[in-house]
């Protein structure tokens, strides 16, 4: 069946810097059906080949060796703009008329504010374009509460089905995320001790360099915790908590996450200051660029502001394996390197055999990075080579680095999701009652930081982030990986 790809909101940012390429890396793949037509829709006018011109110009200059001619030569005939408005009935059935190939599939992809989603629902249907061969395909933020998050889902539910709905979650498109299944699943040495009898607790990271910038505003009204935690960092945790799934498709896949966001300790008033710190970045040097602190951003015009742009949780699943063994959640911006990785930290043995040179932080782990190198270690004792007449142990590191696989790696995580809407496969994309479950614990964060007036605290820019956060972890006798 020939697929259509309508992109609303085609000349903005999102579709010229993920979308377009994404595509480009399906063509470059042999992944893109033939006779997709894909067509970028935006109320400005714009000239064909203007369009065309500025998609290549911009692979050119960011694709680097991933940029092939003949590839573009075979890209380009499925490039269209139209101009029109998404949330006008008539507009969309001009297009649909002048441009849509009869009986194809359509896919939307909405690339623009949520306060417009429902308006755009409404057009579709009204243009007879809501048909069982429609999926529509949504961006974050979804909301930013669980109140909102059902207000705009509504708006979609009440003209789509939920199997014709793939909210996007970019994270689960990358390699390195999507291998967590494989290695749970498909590593018969792993299952026996995945639980909290050989487990002393996990750590979740994801840190960045830059800053708010541009995107003050955006972040006055979301924070690390709606920005980061409610989609891309639960997703995780729920990739690596969950119970081996029936079988790979959405439904199972989806039901087993469900159950982790489900068994969620709730963070209240009761455990909020215990459990979670708030940071706010001041100025600082990240490499060796001088930067401003987040109140004296350009954008910020000297407004004041509490919101957080670090936040630490400690998350406590109540369920059989996982009971005692907290999950460590941290996010935070100007911190001193981009870096995400999952730490999984075995529990020490008690056993007189080497007593005196184990110490506190010997433990053996397994270290799953995530970005921006992607591969997998195991730190483990080993004896020093020598004629010692003990057994003297060193720390040595199995290295699975996916070194070698990143080089030949010809797309990205958009372009996986991509595919997997023009498949059909809901299996990496968010489910209702999953975004619904995690904005929950969320709200229930969020209102007990407000209750129990829990303020952030300072960290300098180009730093590992607060003391608090490493005091925070120091209470429970434990403490941050941060690279070393």
């Amino acid at each position: 069946m020939n697929t259509d790809i309508l992109i609303v909101g085609g000349d903005g940012d999102l579709a010229l810097r993920k979308l377009y390429p994404s595509l480009y890396y399906l063509t470059l793949n042999g992944c893109m059906p033939e006779n997709t037509k894909i067509f970028g829709m935006a109320r400005s006018a714009r000239e064909h080949d203007a369009f065309v011109a500025k998609v290549k110009e911009w692979l050119v200059e960011n694709t680097g060796a991933l940029y092939d001619d003949v590839v573009w030569e075979k890209f380009a005939p499925c490039l269209n703009y139209v101009q029109g408005d998404s949330t006008d009935p008539a507009s969309l059935e001009r297009i649909k008329k002048e441009h849509f190939t009869d009986g194809a599939s359509l896919i939307v992809y909405l690339a623009v504010p949520p306060s417009i989603f429902g308006k755009i629902c409404t057009a579709l249907e009204a243009a007879n374009m809501a048909g069982e061969n429609t999926r529509i395909v949504v961006e974050k933020p979804l909301g930013n509460s669980k109140e909102t998050f059902l207000a705009i889902d509504q708006e979609f539910s009440r003209v789509f089905k939920e199997n014709q709905i793939f909210r996007i979650d970019h994270y689960l498109g990358k390699e390195s995320v999507q291998n967590l299944l494989a290695l749970r699943f498909a590593n018969d040495i792993f299952e026996p001790i995945w639980n909290h009898r050989h487990i002393d607790h996990i750590q979740i990271t994801v840190s960045e360099t830059v800053g708010c910038g541009n995107r003050w505003d955006f972040y006055e009204e979301t924070g690390a915790i709606r920005d980061m935690v409610q989609n891309h960092l639960l997703q995780v945790l729920c990739l690596v908590c969950m119970e081996p799934p029936a079988s790979l498709d959405a439904d199972c896949v989806r039901a087993e996450k469900l159950k982790i966001l489900k068994c969620l300790k709730p963070i209240d008033a009761s455990n909020v200051k215990d459990s979670t710190v708030r940071g706010q970045y001041r100025a600082g040097v990240v490499g060796v660029e001088q930067v401003p602190g987040y109140l004296e951003e350009e954008e910020s015009q000297g407004r004041a502001s509490d919101v957080e742009t670090y936040v630490g949780i400690k998350a406590e699943i109540e369920n059989f394996r996982w009971s005692g063994t907290p999950v460590y959640l941290r996010t935070g911006k100007r911190l001193d390197k981009r870096h995400g990785e999952i730490v999984i930290q075995f529990k020490q043995n008690n056993t007189r055999l080497f007593r005196d040179q184990l110490t506190d932080n010997c433990a053996n782990q397994l270290v799953i990075h995530l970005q921006p190198d992607e591969g997998i270690r195991i730190r483990m004792k080993n004896k020093k080579a020598g004629l010692d007449a003990r057994v003297p142990l060193i720390d040595r590191t199995l290295d699975l680095s996916f070194c070698e696989t990143a080089k030949a790696k010809r797309h990205d995580a958009y372009s996986r999701l991509l595919f997997d809407v023009i498949r059909n496969d809901q299996t990496l994309f968010v489910s209702e009652p999953e975004v619904e479950a995690a904005w929950d614990w969320i709200d229930t964060m969020r209102a007990a930081w407000a209750s129990e007036e829990h303020k952030t605290v300072g960290y300098a820019a180009g730093s590992e982030g607060p003391e608090e956060s490493d005091e925070f972890m120091a209470r429970d006798g434990r403490r941050w990986h941060n690279g070393h």
